[in-house]
């Protein structure tokens, strides 16, 4: 076979562009010692089987069982009681709940969906992909009524939804609607529109990221239209030490080579708070490195090792059109490759070979589509969002 090497150097050359290499050094993938890397801290979680039932516990389980057991949210919870008694007392307006992803806004919802259940028809609605049209919108929103002949116009379709009987409706993962493409804008408006006219009838209940929040409110002025917004954050270190002591009094863990009955309140408290100083509070983080540290060899109790913090190296190489395209991945919840072409105003091969490089290092996960790689789906894993976003933010590409 006749082979022309300057024409594959030249090949390689404009792929090791694309890809940032040249502004990179590519980085070791061994764990520095006490540190573990992103790429490790995003294969530890989600995994499509846990492997012991230790990771099924600390990793897996739901956290509450009931409306009454949700750590550290009875202000939030409140608030939202609030919102729906005023809807019930015909003062209703919008409500919304933001908070970090991470931070238990669905978990919150969700109860919520639980308690008024009897009492009311109540509605969770979580978007699969981004509205891009009107008629997705009155689409969209009719689902939750289980109305089947859409309506044509905006006009028709709040009369519609205004004859159904009261709701209560729960739309989370707000992101969603954030997406950057034509047609956008005049669907983001007739949902914004369908709710503020529906409003005093049905009750609406919204769930959104902080940051996707801030851009809503800076391009949509959102905040004029929602009357309640409810604020959570991470958690505290005494609420997630009782997050992880609900988790960890299900698994044999041997805290400071002591006995699982020999463990002091002191041995436990130091351990959750070098699990706080290493996630901020993010539970699922704090979990995975837990995780990481039990030296599970089938015997019973599980020993565990130093508490290893995540190692940046990764986010610092990073140069700034790596960290748009994180940003953008952040306030979405995730991208195609095709979808991160049109924001960025680039090429399909442009964006596919940029994202394919941040999954390399660890900092996105992929879905990969076998019919179309314009169609693979890029995420940053939930274990990762707290410390992507807190790098973003310190370097100006998140704005509070």
């Amino acid at each position: 076979m006749d082979i022309k090497l300057p024409i594959l150097s030249t090949a390689w050359q404009k792929i090791k562009t694309l890809l940032g290499l040249e502004h990179h050094a590519l980085l070791d993938e061994d764990n520095i010692e006490g540190k573990l890397s992103l790429k490790a801290l995003a294969n530890h979680y989600p995994n499509s089987s846990p492997a012991s039932e230790a990771e099924q516990i600390l990793l897996y389980s739901p956290l509450i069982a009931g409306v009454d057991t949700i750590i550290g949210r009875d202000t939030q919870r409140q608030k939202v009681t609030d919102a729906i008694e005023r809807w019930q007392q015909q003062k209703g307006e919008l409500t919304a709940v933001i908070g970090p992803f991470g931070a238990g806004i669905s978990t919150l919802l969700n109860q919520f969906h639980q308690q008024y259940t009897h009492s009311y028809n109540v509605t969770y609605l979580s978007f699969y992909h981004g509205v891009l049209s009107t008629k997705e919108a009155i689409a969209n929103l009719c689902y939750c009524f289980n109305i089947t002949d859409e309506p044509n116009s905006i006009t028709a379709a709040i009369a519609v939804i205004n004859q159904q009987p009261q709701q209560i409706i729960i739309i989370d993962d707000l992101h969603k609607l954030m997406l950057r493409m034509m047609g956008n804008y005049q669907a983001l408006v007739t949902f914004a529109t369908i709710l503020m006219e529906t409003r005093q009838h049905h009750c609406w209940i919204l769930g959104c990221e902080t940051f996707v929040w801030h851009r809503l409110s800076s391009q949509y002025s959102i905040t004029n239209f929602v009357k309640s917004i409810i604020k959570m954050d991470y958690f505290t270190q005494q609420e997630l030490s009782e997050i992880l002591k609900q988790k960890t009094d299900k698994i044999p863990l041997k805290i400071n080579n002591l006995s699982p009955e020999e463990a002091s309140n002191g041995a436990f408290d130091s351990l959750c708070k070098q699990l706080h100083q290493a996630s901020d509070g993010h539970p699922k983080l704090a979990s995975v490195l837990l995780h990481a540290a039990m030296v599970d060899d089938g015997n019973s109790p599980i020993n565990l090792s130093p508490i290893s913090s995540p190692d940046l190296s990764s986010l610092k190489q990073c140069i700034d059109e790596d960290l748009f395209s994180l940003a953008e991945l952040y306030v979405h919840g995730g991208l195609r490759v095709f979808q991160h072409a049109d924001i960025f105003a680039t090429s399909i091969e442009h964006s596919s070979l940029k994202l394919e490089y941040l999954a390399r290092q660890g900092l996105v996960k992929a879905h990969y589509s076998k019919q179309d790689f314009a169609q693979h789906y890029y995420f940053i894993t939930p274990t990762l969002t707290r410390i992507i976003a807190m790098h973003l933010l310190n370097h100006n590409k998140l704005y509070l």
